[in-house]
């Protein structure tokens, strides 16, 4: 297949939206989003809702308050039917949200995957080749990645083009 037959598969990564903060007598799993986290999140739900092209699916890390920022976005972009929940997303390396892009449905022409840092912000920079400087992803941000291939499977690091990179703090409360 030439360079112009390739279609375009698009990622969005989302940093979940301001939780609680961390507590000994908690379990990090477990910890909620807050109200400013919540509305933020609602507020870049409906951003993202705005533009041209939205995700087709998310996946989200079982974590609670990556769970509920997703459920959030899923909710307002229609896609309560297409929330997969995954532990990987919870605690894995860059290398394996890789592998997990790489095994993707190709059906899917864009996704969003929900996690945390400092493993989106890696990500984004492996994939993007960026600097660490401009990948920086406060909670409840949102970057979009394009790669010009036909197959998630063809993702490569530094193949994809960084497209946006916004966070609730860009915008008056």
């Amino acid at each position: 297949m030439s360079t112009k037959d390739k279609q375009l598969k698009t990622l969005y990564l989302l940093r979940h939206a301001k939780a609680e903060n961390q507590d000994l007598r908690k379990n990090d799993h477990e910890r909620l989003l807050i109200d400013k986290g919540i509305r933020h999140a609602e507020k870049m739900a409906k951003l993202l809702k705005s533009f041209r092209f939205s995700p087709e699916a998310i996946y989200s890390s079982s974590a609670v308050r990556a769970q509920h920022t997703a459920k959030i976005f899923a909710e307002q972009l229609g896609l309560n039917d297409r929330l997969n929940i995954d532990d990987v997303f919870y605690s894995a390396s860059q290398q394996i949200y890789l592998q997990k892009l790489q095994k993707l449905p190709d059906d899917l022409s864009s996704v969003m995957i929900v996690g945390h840092n400092p493993v989106l912000e890696d990500l984004l920079v492996t994939l993007t080749s960026r600097s660490p400087f401009h990948c920086k992803m406060p909670t409840g941000a949102i970057a979009s990645v394009h790669f010009h291939v036909s197959l998630w499977s063809e993702i490569r690091p530094a193949t994809g083009i960084l497209r946006m990179l916004l966070y609730p703090k860009l915008f008056a409360e």
